[in-house]
C-alpha cells in the first residue's frame, strides 16, 4: 500500500512528491468544483522555504488565496509548531485581493483566536493585510510575503540582490565534531594560532548564542596545515565536508545558521574556519557596510520572509535586496567600527575570551589615577557599573542611528522605526538584566567573574603583575610563571600555589585553603587599609566565601566553561573533602601530592581534632560537652568517608595517569574514575560510554 501510494503521487504530482501536505493541497483541489473553496490548517512553511516554490507558483498562477491565518509559533498550548490555516479557491481571480492574518507578535495560544477576531472587525489594527497574490511574483521563489508594502516589493525589481556584491557561504561539516573541535581553553596555548592559519589549532566559527557585531568565538579546529581535514575518515566512514574553500581564513561576517530568536551577525578577523551552524558573508570591498546592513532592522524585515523558520541559509540572506541608494555614503562607516569595536572589547572583558588580559574590576582600579593600593572594592564596582553603563548606552544610539541610516536609504520611514528595545542589545547578557527600562546590574555575577578570576592568579594562569595569560601549556611550574612576570615586575604582588593542589574544605586546615588564598589576593589587589571591608562586600555579593566555594564556585565554573572546565575539582562521594587542581599544570605526580600532601594529612588532623574533643568531654561544661559529642559523630562519618576515598584515590594515584590536552576535557576528566567531581553531561555514565566508542584515544584509559 505505502509503495503504491508512493508511485501513485511521484506520477500524478512530481512537483510535491517530497511532501504528502503539499500533495494533499493539490489534490484536494483537484476534487473542488471550478468554483468552490478548500480549507486547510498546515505548516506554513509551504509559504515561504525554497523547496515548495513550484507548489506557491502553482498556486499563485492557477489558484486564489481566499484568506489565511499564520499563527506565531506558541500558538497551540504544549507545542511550538509553525502553523498556518488559509482557505483556496479552485479559480484564479485575476486583480482580486486576498485577506491575511498575521499573528506573529502575539505569543501564546491564549492570543491566537481574540486577535483574529479583533483583525476581522478591525482591518486598521496592524496584522490585517489585503493582498494581490500577483505581487507575490516580484518577490524571490514566489514567498507569500503578504505583509510586504509596494515600495518594498518594488526593491526587487531593481535586480540588486546582497548576493550580486557579496559571497554568502555554507563552512566546513567535520562530520565528527567531537574529534575536530575543542574550546580553545581545553588546550595548549602555544598550539593555537588565533590568526596567521598557521597552528595545530585554528580558530573555527560554529555559530552560538544571539550575539551582534563581535563574539562567540570560542572553539579551535584540529588543523594540522589541513592534514587533519584531508586525511581523517571517521569511525563511520565519513570524511569532513569542505566547502568554499578560496573563503577559508578571510575576515567576514558570521552568524548562527540555526537560532531560536533574532538574526544576529558577528564581524570576523582573518585567520577562521567556519562551519555550516556558522555560514558566513564575505566581500572584497564594503564587508563593513554588508555586516552594518545584516544586523539592521530593514534587513530583519525581510528575513521574516527569507527565513521564516529561523534557519538562516545563505541563499535566504543572500537574496535580501540592495537598493540603488545603498552605496550613497549615507551611513556612517565609523560608526560601524565604534560598535564592532566595543562589542570586541566587551567580549575580551571575560576570561573565556583567548584575547582576555585581565579582569575588569582590576583594570578599572588600575585605570583610575586616582585609586591607590587600598581603594575600595565596592567604589571600584561603582565604577565598573558606570563605565559599562556609558558603553551599553553609547552601543544601543549607535545602532539606532544606522537603524535610522538604513530606514532612510530604503524609504521605509512609514514601514519600520529605529528604535531598539534594551533586551535586544546583545553586550553585558551575563551581568545585567533590563527592569522597566533600566539597565541593573548583577552584583553577583560581577564578583564571581572576579573570584574566577582569582583562582586563576591562585594557579598561575593568569597574574596581578602582567596581563593575559601565564602558564597555559601543558605541565608548566611556578619556575616558569615567574620566569614570565619577573620580566615586567620588579616584585611578584601575588605568588602562585607552587604544588597545583588547592584544598577547598569546611575550615582552614591547610596554609593554602581556597579562602586563605583568596584573603591575601584581595589585599595585594585592593590593599591590607579596607580587607574587611572590601571582604564584607564580596560577601553581600555571594553570600559567605567559604560557603561559596564549598558550594556554588565549581558548579559556577563548570557552567562558565560550557562544562569543559580547566581547573578540576577532586572530591569525595559526600564533600567531606575536596581540592581544585589547575589541568594545564597537572603531571603525573599531581595525585600523590593531592594524596599525601593533603588527604592523609587532612585525616590525620580530622584524628587528633577528634582527640581534643575527647578531652572536652570530659572536662567541659553540659553545653560543651553536647556539642563536642556533636562534632565528632560529624567527624567520625567523614573519616568513614575519606578511609575509602583514600583507597580510591591510591589506586588511581599509583597508576600515574598522563593526560594530552589535545584529547580535551572530555576525555581527560574521565580517566579518573570516582575520585573527580562528577558532572553531567561530561563524566556520567552515558558520557563515558561515548567516550568509550572514540576510535582515536586508547579507550582503556577511561575509568
Amino acid at each position: 500500500m505505502e509503495d503504491s501510494l508512493k508511485q501513485y503521487v511521484e506520477i500524478n504530482y512530481p512537483e510535491t512528491k517530497s511532501d504528502l501536505f503539499a500533495t494533499f493541497i493539490l489534490r484536494c483541489l483537484d476534487l473542488c468544483d471550478n468554483d468552490g473553496l478548500t480549507g486547510y490548517m498546515t505548516p506554513f512553511v509551504w509559504m515561504f522555504i525554497s523547496s515548495y516554490e513550484k507548489l506557491r507558483n502553482e498556486i499563485i498562477t492557477k489558484h486564489f488565496i481566499n484568506n489565511l491565518i499564520q499563527l506565531q509559533y506558541s500558538g497551540f498550548d504544549g507545542a511550538t509548531v509553525p502553523i498556518c490555516t488559509f482557505t483556496l479557491r479552485k479559480q484564479h481571480l485575476e486583480n482580486a485581493k486576498g485577506s491575511y492574518i498575521r499573528l506573529s507578535d502575539f505569543k501564546g495560544s491564549q492570543n491566537q483566536a481574540p486577535k483574529t477576531l479583533e483583525a476581522i472587525q478591525n482591518k486598521d489594527c496592524g496584522w490585517f493585510y489585503s493582498t494581490n497574490q500577483n505581487d507575490f511574483n516580484k518577490v524571490p521563489n514566489y514567498s507569500l510575503a503578504y505583509w510586504l508594502k509596494e515600495k518594498e516589493l518594488n526593491l526587487y525589481e531593481q535586480k540588486h540582490l546582497l548576493s550580486t556584491f557579496t559571497h554568502p557561504a555554507k563552512g566546513i561539516d567535520t562530520g565528527e565534531n567531537l574529534f575536530f573541535l575543542r574550546l580553545w581553553n581545553e588546550l595548549k596555548y602555544s598550539d593555537s594560532d588565533f590568526h596567521l592559519a598557521s597552528g595545530k589549532w585554528v580558530p573555527y566559527n560554529k555559530g552560538g548564542e544571539y550575539r551582534r557585531w563581535y563574539g562567540n568565538r570560542e572553539y579551535l579546529l584540529r588543523w594540522n596545515n589541513g592534514k587533519e581535514l584531508l586525511n581523517r575518515i571517521t569511525w563511520n566512514k565519513k570524511k569532513p565536508t569542505l566547502r568554499n574553500k578560496s573563503k577559508w581564513f578571510n575576515e567576514g561576517f558570521t552568524w548562527t545558521t540555526i537560532s531560536s530568536g533574532n538574526f544576529s551577525a558577528r564581524y570576523c578577523e582573518k585567520g577562521a574556519l567556519f562551519d555550516n551552524g556558522g555560514c558566513t558573508l564575505f566581500a572584497n570591498k564594503n564587508l563593513i557596510l554588508f555586516g552594518a546592513f545584516l544586523n539592521s532592522k530593514v534587513a530583519s524585515r525581510y528575513l521574516e520572509f527569507l527565513s521564516p523558520t529561523l534557519n538562516f541559509q545563505p541563499g535566504g540572506t543572500g537574496a535580501l535586496p540592495i537598493s540603488d541608494n545603498f552605496f550613497n555614503g549615507n551611513v556612517d562607516i565609523f560608526r560601524i567600527e565604534n560598535i564592532i569595536q566595543l562589542s570586541k572589547q566587551e567580549w575580551n572583558s571575560r576570561e573565556t575570551s583567548w584575547d582576555f588580559q585581565q579582569n575588569e574590576l582590576i583594570r578599572i582600579k588600575g585605570e583610575d589615577t586616582s585609586a591607590t593600593l587600598s581603594t575600595s572594592l565596592q567604589d571600584t564596582y561603582d565604577s565598573y557599573c558606570q563605565y559599562w553603563q556609558n558603553k551599553f548606552f553609547e552601543l544601543h544610539k549607535n545602532e539606532e542611528e544606522l537603524n535610522r541610516q538604513f530606514i532612510d536609504i530604503y524609504g521605509l520611514q512609514d514601514e519600520l522605526t529605529p528604535e531598539v528595545p534594551l533586551e535586544d542589545i546583545t553586550i553585558l547578557k551575563d551581568e545585567t538584566k533590563i527592569e522597566d527600562g533600566q539597565l541593573i546590574f548583577r552584583e553577583s555575577e560581577i564578583m564571581a567573574q572576579f573570584i574566577s578570576y582569582a583562582v586563576g592568579c591562585m594557579f598561575g594562569r593568569y597574574s596581578l603583575d602582567r596581563p593575559g595569560l601565564i602558564l597555559a601549556n601543558q605541565g608548566e611550574t611556578l619556575e616558569n610563571y615567574l620566569k614570565s612576570v619577573t620580566l615586567s615586575a620588579v616584585e611578584v604582588q601575588f605568588l602562585p600555589d607552587d604544588d597545583n593542589v588547592i584544598p577547598i574544605l569546611d575550615n582552614e586546615w591547610f596554609e593554602d585553603d581556597i579562602v586563605s588564598r583568596f584573603y591575601t589576593f584581595l589585599k595585594a589587589s585592593f590593599g591590607n587599609q579596607y580587607f574587611d571591608k572590601n571582604l564584607a562586600f564580596v560577601e553581600d555579593c555571594v553570600g559567605d566565601i567559604r560557603k561559596y566555594f564549598l558550594r556554588t564556585f565549581y558548579t559556577d565554573h563548570v557552567k562558565r566553561y560550557k562544562k569543559r572546565p580547566i581547573y578540576w575539582m577532586f572530591s569525595s562521594p559526600s564533600g567531606g573533602f575536596n581540592a581544585l587542581i589547575y589541568m594545564h599544570r597537572y603531571t603525573p605526580d599531581t595525585l600523590n601530592t593531592l594524596l599525601n600532601g593533603y588527604l592523609k594529612e587532612y585525616q590525620e588532623k580530622l584524628k587528633a581534632q577528634n582527640e581534643q574533643l575527647d578531652h572536652v568531654k570530659n572536662v567541659g561544661t553540659d553545653r560543651e560537652k553536647v556539642t563536642a559529642e556533636k562534632e565528632q559523630a560529624r567527624i567520625n562519618k567523614v573519616l568513614i568517608e575519606l578511609q575509602e576515598y583514600d583507597r580510591e584515590l591510591f589506586k588511581i594515584a599509583t597508576e600515574r595517569i598522563a593526560i594530552d590536552l589535545d584529547d580535551g576535557v572530555l576525555v581527560n576528566y574521565n580517566k579518573f574514575g570516582e575520585v573527580i567531581k562528577p558532572v553531567s553531561g561530561l563524566n556520567d555514565k552515558k558520557t563515558k560510554d561515548k567516550v568509550r566508542k572514540f576510535d582515536w584515544i586508547d579507550t582503556s584509559t577511561i575509568q
